[in-house]
C-alpha cells in the first residue's frame, strides 16, 4: 500500500472540492457527487475524478454507488480551509468594508495562497479591531480622514471600557456560560470546565480564556449553538456550552 500523498501537493481545485465537501456534509450531513458539481458548476466526470485524487491522498472514503464522507484528516483539512477563507472575507468585509459579495469573491481567489502564520495574525488583528472600545470598528471608518482633537474619542472609549468591565464582573457574579450567550453577539472566554468533554479542536487550537466566541445561531430544536471562534465554525450542544464560561464584549 502506497503512503498518501502529503497535504501540500493538494492543489488550490482540489482544495475547493474538499470544501465544497465539507460545507455539504455541514448542510445535509451527506455529500454526493451531483451536488459537488452542482456547487460548484463542474461536470460530475470532473468530480468523479477530484474525488480519486483525493481518495487517494487519504482526505476522503469514495466509492462511485455510496456517498462521499471526509476522514479524519481529510476533516482537519477541510476546516482549516474553510477557516482562511471566512477570516479573509471577515477581513475584507469588516475592515477594508469590501461589500458582502465581492468580498466573497476575493476570498476565494486568495485563501489558497495563505501560510497559517497569516492567517493567525488577521485572526488577531480582527479579534483587536472587534474589542475596540470605540464603537468597535468605528474607528476603522476614519482610516482615510484626520482630525486634531482625540479627546472626544478618548473619553467615549473610557465610558465604553468602564460599562464593559462591570458587564462583565455581573456576568461573571452570575456565571454566566456560552449557552446563555444570545445569538449576534460577541462574548469572551473566561474559563473552560472538563476541556477533555469538549470537541478536539477547541484543544488543539488552544481555544481558552481570552478568545473570542461570535455567536451565530441557536437551533430551536436541539438547543445546539452555533459559534464561530478563530475562524472556526463549531456546533455545541447546550451540554458542552455550558461547560464555557464566558463575559460580555
Amino acid at each position: 500500500m502506497q503512503p498518501y500523498k502529503p497535504l501540500s501537493t493538494l492543489s488550490s481545485a482540489m482544495e475547493d472540492y474538499l470544501e465544497a465537501i465539507y460545507h455539504l456534509e455541514q448542510e445535509h450531513r451527506i455529500a454526493r457527487v451531483r451536488d459537488i458539481a452542482d456547487r460548484l458548476s463542474v461536470k460530475m466526470s470532473s468530480v468523479s475524478s477530484a474525488l480519486r485524487i483525493l481518495s487517494s491522498r487519504g482526505l476522503i472514503r469514495y466509492d462511485p454507488h455510496q456517498f462521499i464522507i471526509l476522514t479524519e484528516l481529510g476533516m482537519k483539512q477541510a476546516e482549516d480551509i474553510v477557516r482562511k477563507h471566512e477570516v479573509l472575507k471577515r477581513f475584507l468585509s469588516r475592515v477594508l468594508r469590501i461589500e458582502d459579495s465581492a468580498s466573497e469573491d476575493n476570498a476565494c481567489r486568495i485563501e489558497h495562497h495563505l501560510d497559517p502564520e497569516v492567517i493567525e495574525r488577521l485572526v488577531r488583528f480582527l479579534e483587536f479591531m472587534e474589542m475596540c472600545p470605540v464603537d468597535q470598528t468605528r474607528w476603522v471608518d476614519g482610516m482615510a480622514e484626520s482630525c486634531d482633537d482625540c479627546g472626544p474619542c478618548l473619553e467615549k472609549a473610557g465610558g465604553k471600557v468602564l460599562n464593559r468591565a462591570r458587564a462583565q464582573e455581573a456576568a461573571l457574579a452570575g456565571g454566566m456560560t456560552l449557552a446563555e450567550a444570545i445569538p449576534g453577539s460577541q462574548v469572551i472566554i473566561d474559563s473552560v470546565k472538563s476541556p477533555n468533554k469538549l470537541p478536539k479542536i477547541i484543544a488543539e487550537e488552544n481555544i481558552d480564556s481570552g478568545v473570542i466566541v461570535e455567536i451565530e445561531k441557536r437551533d430551536t430544536d436541539s438547543g445546539n449553538l452555533w459559534v464561530n471562534i478563530k475562524g472556526y465554525h463549531l456546533s455545541l450542544a447546550q451540554e458542552e456550552a455550558s461547560k464555557i464560561f464566558v463575559k460580555p464584549i
